[in-house]
């Protein structure tokens, strides 16, 4: 990495909310998000790749609202999660005067980059998922690895952090202890974890009815071994988005393929959206 945070940093306020982001690069505007888990941010999630995806394209990874350095105890008022993210993305695009950018969306907010593709199809070029479901919710209880996400968010001890990251990533390489406790004290920083509580992954809609209508193309993204997210979701993507294809790692690859894989995926990448 050459790039850093600090002068990537930029604040905007959008709909009277203040939201952090990291600009660099030039071209094509590429707008990535980042997953819903406690401590999640879209810098920690990029950053293995915005040098080489900033050589093609204008690359903002934004902090949606409650994670990150983006304002705190932001209120939904019960608006459907993947409808409020889309819409604070294009207030957020308006705002930063980007007409069209490709969308890169990770898990939980993945389903907020498809319904702004399907609601906003003028101003979207092309969308990249990222291990994320976005058709009917499951019955039953939840798997383990969401049982570890929320065990952490109502004990948020560096035990339970270190057991929610077994199973982000089943390779210790990639979860070594400065990793666990960065993203612990990105968990608890202020208002954070009580923040989460108003963008619950349930709270966004069954998009299986919908996603027919999606004109954009999508690149679905995941590893083989996520033990947040089956690696059998990457199959339901390809028969309920029309224009998409899927990559899959193998090796025991898990749910961050950004950190995992980073020069492969930004040439993958780099290349799904210049083709």
């Amino acid at each position: 990495m050459t790039l850093t945070k600090e002068e990537t940093d930029r604040f905007v306020t959008v709909n009277d909310i203040s939201l952090h982001y990291n600009e660099a690069g030039t071209g094509p505007a590429l707008i990535c998000t980042h997953g819903g888990g406690p401590g999640a941010n879209a810098w920690d999630n990029s950053k293995h790749v915005i040098d080489e995806l900033s050589k093609t394209f204008r690359v903002i990874l934004l902090d949606l609202p409650g994670w990150g350095e983006s304002q705190k105890l932001v209120k939904r008022n019960d608006v459907p999660l993947d409808v409020y993210v889309a819409d604070l993305l294009r207030d957020f695009m308006d705002e930063l005067g980007i007409e069209r950018a490709h969308q890169y969306g990770s898990s939980q907010f993945a389903p907020g980059c498809l319904r702004f593709g399907i609601e906003y199809p003028e101003r979207v070029g092309k969308i990249v998922v990222q291990s994320s479901e976005f058709g009917p919710h499951e019955p039953g209880p939840p798997r383990p690895g969401i049982k570890s996400l929320i065990r952490f968010a109502q004990d948020p001890t560096r035990e339970n952090m270190q057991t929610m990251f077994e199973f982000f990533t089943p390779r210790e390489q990639f979860r070594p202890a400065s990793v666990i406790d960065n993203r612990l004290e990105k968990a608890l920083a202020p208002d954070h974890l009580a923040s989460r509580k108003e963008f619950p992954n349930a709270a966004n809609s069954d998009l299986s009815d919908v996603l027919p209508r999606l004109e954009a193309e999508v690149l679905y993204v995941c590893g083989n071994d996520d033990g947040m997210i089956p690696v059998s979701t990457a199959l339901d993507a390809l028969k309920m988005i029309p224009r998409s294809r899927a990559v899959i790692w193998g090796d025991r690859s898990g749910h961050f393929v950004l950190t995992e894989h980073a020069d492969e995926y930004a040439r993958i990448v780099t290349d799904f959206l210049t083709h």
